[in-house]
């Protein structure tokens, strides 16, 4: 039976989930720039909450991903180190660009409901 180092395939899979981390956040703010409502104009429609709400989900699915590369990038870092630094500096890009996206979702939707005080 062969034996392998546990903490290589966590520098492989820290890579992975990196690299797949940037490209959904960069999807998803692609995706974000067609249909994001407009700030200051008349409530947006259905459909666009709820791809936005949609959106919103997919930026925190990215935000564990972004953690679970840097995790899994500090686990490996001792067994394979060019591809654990990968995963750290990819998971962490990510996370950024998750963050980011959170909080311009969170932005966005305050901004749906207006609260008007009644007399």
């Amino acid at each position: 039976m062969i034996q392998q180092q546990p903490r290589t395939g966590l520098a492989v899979a820290s890579a992975a989930l990196g690299a797949v981390g940037i490209v959904m956040a960069m999807s998803v703010w692609v995706t974000w720039a067609f249909v994001r409502p407009r700030a200051g104009d008349a409530l947006p429609s259905p459909l666009v909450v709820v791809l936005t709400l949609v959106l919103g989900a997919l930026w925190v699915l990215i935000l564990v991903l972004a953690v679970l590369a840097v995790l899994f990038g500090v686990l490996g870092r001792d067994a394979a180190g060019g591809l654990a630094r990968a995963g750290i500096v990819f998971g962490s890009l990510a996370a950024l660009l998750a963050l980011a996206g959170a909080v311009a979702f969170v932005v966005s939707a305050a901004d749906w409901l207006t609260v008007v005080p009644t007399r």
